[in-house]
Parts: structure tokens; sequence; C-alpha cells
């Protein structure tokens, strides 16, 4: 095992107070029916039922004959959508790269899928269109996964999710659980439809990575810069350190004020609008908040259901 999913693993071993059996324990209730060891319950004999599905004790007490109903046990398949664009490379509210944060969420989540048996799946693009990656059941295929999401860096920053997304609700016929790890996207009501289409054939977890207050840091000697410019100067032979915010500008109290209430009406029209959708968020500012946030959405998703 290499060095990605190891530093995963030593977090969960860390952090985990009670042991996991799955990726959503107790959250999924299967509605197909078939032969398994899992009873389910009885019903009323019908013509094509099988004889030896008959419970025969439990027909004694009532004036029908009765058959027992199994759960039909079939293998989740995770997949995973992953924001890998150039504004993952900025940093996090927490103080870390937000891609290691994304890495990291996605490593806990194929992790729990494959110590349950499942298998996990990379939504992403190779350099023309969106693609389905090869399901991995194994920890070592885990880590070929978030090796491809840690290499990867996309030309475009906001849409990548979205697209990934579109092609969900169209292309993938079979019922998957999506976890979707991305920074802070503008989700309006024109995204509404989107969102709501891939929820409803889809089971659908967000985990957003909260983005750096550059006001906070114009307050000390990290000054902020725009990612996008600076790898922009370093493709053309240049350095630049593209735009700042002033610390006379971060310092009035007007500017900051307007600053935090518009980040909030942001903030509040993007879960807005999840919510819409029928999909459960949470936010992610550091590596010590993973693993509790990615526990709350899957119990949020759970009791939703």
């Amino acid at each position: 095992m290499t060095a990605l999913l190891t530093r995963i693993r030593a977090r969960l071993t860390l952090h985990t107070h009670r042991r996991v059996a799955s990726l959503l324990d107790g959250g999924w209730a299967s509605v197909f029916h078939g032969q398994s060891l899992d009873f389910d319950d009885l019903r009323e004999y019908v013509d094509g039922d099988e004889v030896r599905d008959i419970d025969w004790k439990a027909s004694a007490r009532h004036s029908v004959p009765l058959v027992k109903r199994y759960t039909d046990h079939r293998r989740l398949r995770l997949a995973l959508v992953v924001a890998t664009g150039r504004s993952m490379d900025a940093m996090s509210a927490g103080g870390e790269v937000k891609r290691d944060l994304a890495i990291l969420l996605a490593g806990m989540a194929g992790w729990f899928a494959v110590r349950g048996g499942d298998e996990v799946c990379l939504v992403a693009s190779d350099g023309h269109r969106t693609r389905l990656g090869r399901p991995e059941s194994s920890e070592a295929g885990l880590e070929h996964i978030l090796r491809r999401i840690l290499a990867h860096r996309g030309t475009d920053d906001r849409s990548t999710v979205l697209d990934h997304l579109e092609w969900l609700s169209s292309r993938l016929r079979r019922r998957h659980l999506v976890i979707v790890v991305s920074d802070e996207i503008d989700l309006t009501d024109a995204h509404l439809r989107l969102l709501r289409k891939v929820s409803s054939h889809h089971e659908v977890l967000w985990l957003t990575v909260l983005e750096a207050d550059p006001l906070a840091l114009a307050a000390t000697e990290d000054i902020p810069f725009d990612i996008g410019a600076t790898l922009a100067g370093a493709a053309a032979g240049t350095v630049k350190a593209g735009a700042t915010v002033p610390r006379l500008l971060a310092a009035d109290p007007s500017v900051s004020r307007a600053y935090r209430e518009a980040e909030e009406a942001r903030r509040h029209d993007s879960a807005r609008v999840l919510r819409s959708a029928g999909i459960v968020e949470e936010r992610v500012g550091a590596s010590a908040q993973a693993l509790p946030a990615f526990h709350r959405a899957a119990e949020r998703h759970r009791r939703a259901r």
C-alpha cells in the first residue's frame, strides 16, 4: 500500500471511536426480493410462488398459506465526482491546500466502501470527454483512483463538477451512490433541474471544501493572490502575484462587513438549492473536520430516506 491511502487510514484510526461496518451502515433498504439469508417479511401465497418458500408454521396460524420473502443483496457502487480544477490548488479555510483535503475526503469515502465489500469508481475527464473509470474493490485500486485525482489538473475550475453530473444524469443507468467533493460552487436555481435529475436516479452526498477567507489572510503576512494568474505567469516564464487584497482595504470595517454579508448570501443560496434537490451537504474547512463531517452526511442521508 502506498502513501496516499496510508495517510488516510492513519487519520481514520486516530479519529474513529466506533467500528463502521459499511459506507452507510443501516442506511440501505433493498427494493428487490429473492433468495438470501436475510428474512424480510411474510405475504399471502399467490400462483407462481415456490412451494418451498411457504412458511408452514405461520400458515397454520392463519386461514391462508404464507410465503417468506428475503432481502436480495446487491453490491453497492460508489461513484466519486471530485473537483480537480486549478482553483483546488488554492488554500482552504483551515490553511491546507484544497486538493489535499479533497483527496482525504474522497479517500475516506472510498475506504469505507472497499472495506464494506463495495466498488468505487471515479467520474473524470480524459481530456476530451467525461468517462466512468473501472470499478475498484481493493485498497490498491482505491490508491490508483486517489493518484488520478492528485495528478489531474483541469483547465476549467467551476464547471467540471456540474459537467460530470450532467453526464451522470443522462449516461449512467445503474443506480450509484454519488459523492461529490468540490470547492465552493455558486449554485443557483438554474442548476436545480440538473441536481434534481441526478438525485432522482442516484443517491447523492455533497462535501464542500471551504475556501480561505481573503480578508483574514490580508490582515496577516499571507497576502492572498489569484492562483490562476500565478499559474499563467509561471507558464509564460514570468512570475506575477495576480490580484491581491490591499491590507488597507481589507482593514476597512465597511468592506469587511459587505464582503461577509455577500459570502453568507452566496453560501445560503447554494445550500438552499442543494436542499431543494434533496441532496445532503456538509462543509469541511480542515482535515480534522473531515471524518466527523462525512459521518454526519451519511447519517443525515440515512434519516432522509
